[in-house]
């Protein structure tokens, strides 16, 4: 299958090229994510946001990027420029273990993301600085005190993120 031309054919609308993307790496995720990582990477729309959407797909069927993938997903933070892409990286950090090495890196990709104008983004990037308290307890004073401010100025749909990021400090 030629990945990077079915992740073209995306419409901005059906996700069908990236369902048959998905269900054509689905058995080997371990060669497909890198892959993917390098599309992302790119500056075409098409391939941030469908090669993201295929990894998160694998993420939460268990095949989460690993080992040099997990510090590939970070950067991406810092360069991927399509909102869905930047969703959906957002969305993998709980299904990956954070290298303790990228957490200071990822805490400052974070903490700008939470002043995006863009509320399911805001809602993600505090979501993974939960996910980084609750790996690095270092961080958890500095990010228990980003929640409650959030909750007094944040939409609905931040403070819901919030609370699913607590539950997740809570059962660490």
């Amino acid at each position: 299958m030629d990945i990077a031309g079915t992740l073209r054919s995306y419409d901005g609308k059906r996700v069908a090229p990236f369902r048959a993307v998905a269900e054509a790496v689905r058995d080997t995720p371990e060669r497909a994510v890198p892959q993917l990582l390098d599309l992302a990477a790119g500056d075409e729309a098409a391939l941030q946001v469908g090669a993201t959407w295929v990894i998160k797909w694998l993420a939460e069927r268990g095949d989460a990027p690993r080992g040099e993938s997990t510090a590939r997903v970070i950067d991406l933070l810092d360069h991927v420029e399509e909102p869905d892409g930047l969703l959906h990286l957002l969305q993998i950090l709980p299904h990956m273990e954070l290298p303790a090495d990228r957490t200071v890196a990822l805490n400052r990709i974070l903490r700008r993301l939470i002043r995006s104008r863009r509320v399911f983004l805001r809602a993600w990037a505090y979501n993974g600085l939960g996910v980084i308290a609750a790996v690095e307890p270092g961080f958890r004073d500095e990010v228990e005190a980003l929640f409650a401010a959030a909750e007094e100025r944040e939409s609905a749909a931040v403070r819901a993120r919030i609370r699913h990021a607590r539950a997740g400090l809570a059962s660490s």
